[in-house]
């Protein structure tokens, strides 16, 4: 066989193999996000302090540690208990609704649980054969977020390690380009999932100081799942809002209005002043591109496949303009442009 055939079989296995066991390229693809979000305060610490990368890497840690044992003192600790009776809250202005939309002939069912709303997400194995176990059950939730953790703190330690290991799998001719193009993958994953987080920290504040200053009830649950829910572009704000909307049945029509009108507000900033200057930049992603994209991994994979998808998706635009568009198709002014 020549040397194309050969290296054409070879990415043809890699993708089946990608494919079989895409359960764990999410979970180490959310591993690298992590070592992404380490390795942008290390560079952060080590220009304020001449200190080798591991014990940037261990104050670092110590210092996540800290604020977030810190937040939970200072306010989170009945956070549980309001989340409880905010689902409480939520599963009662549902069956509001329902039975409005059953009265005009859309049947719902009243009753909605978090365990209805896992049965009806889409298997990963029917589309997959099996894939996706871990993600889903496999050694659980908790156990997964620890191996993640993990997986990111030990790349975040020492990256080169890991990317020069990778590329010691290609040809020799093709390594320092290999290495290249995994080194611009990384700039932009980095500089993606800080402008994300950024872009978290405001909505979230800005979503808590709304509902407190209007005094809603379990403001701080409520703006807790709209800065999960922001890290998925799009959709994740739509979705944000659907437990506040459920939360102002009942409420007067002024402070429903002043919800309505302030959240609309923060993420007209978001969308329009933050995202562009945070975001658009550095990805570059079409919005319908975007959007189809979330779909296919929200089948594919549920609730874990649309929160990776746009930076899944980031990663194989870089890959795709560098290798085959620069590389194959040898247009070089087009990555230029991009």
């Amino acid at each position: 066989m020549t040397r194309p055939v050969l290296a054409g079989l070879a990415i043809f296995i890699g993708l089946a193999l990608l494919v079989f066991f895409a359960d764990m390229a999410l979970l180490i693809f959310a591993a690298i996000l992590v070592a992404a979000v380490l390795d942008s305060c290390i560079l952060l610490l080590r220009r304020i302090l001449p200190i080798p990368r591991v014990m940037a890497l261990a104050i670092t840690m110590v210092f996540v540690t800290t604020a977030a044992v810190a937040m939970v003192v200072a306010g989170g600790i009945n956070l549980p208990g309001q989340i409880e009776s905010l689902l409480e809250i939520l599963g009662e202005a549902w069956r509001i609704v329902a039975k409005q939309l059953n009265m005009w002939g859309v049947q719902v069912s009243q009753e909605i649980g978090l365990g209805d709303v896992i049965e009806s997400l889409p298997e990963p194995q029917t589309m997959f054969g099996g894939a996706g176990a871990v993600l889903g059950t496999g050694l659980g939730f908790l156990s997964n977020i620890v191996i993640v953790m993990l997986m990111g703190v030990f790349m975040a330690a020492d990256p080169a390690r890991y990317r020069d290991g990778l590329a010691l799998l290609v040809p020799v001719a093709w390594r320092e380009r290999l290495v290249a193009v995994l080194n611009r993958i990384g700039w932009t994953l980095q500089r993606w999932i800080v402008g994300q987080l950024i872009i978290m920290v405001f909505v979230g504040g800005a979503t808590l100081i709304l509902l407190m200053a209007i005094g809603i009830e379990y403001a701080l649950p409520l703006a807790l799942i709209v800065t999960l829910l922001n890290f998925i572009p799009f959709v994740g704000p739509i979705l944000g809002f659907v437990p506040i909307g459920l939360t102002m049945i009942g409420q007067d029509w002024t402070t429903a209005l002043l919800v309505l009108g302030g959240y609309t507000v923060i993420q007209q900033i978001d969308a329009n002043i933050l995202s562009p200057l945070i975001q658009d930049r550095v990805v570059n992603l079409a919005p319908a591109l975007t959007i189809a994209f979330l779909l296919f991994m929200g089948v594919a994979f549920g609730p874990i496949g649309i929160a990776l998808a746009t930076p899944i998706l980031a990663a194989l635009r870089v890959a795709l303009l560098e290798l085959y568009v620069g590389n194959f198709l040898g247009d070089t002014e087009q990555i230029k442009a991009a």
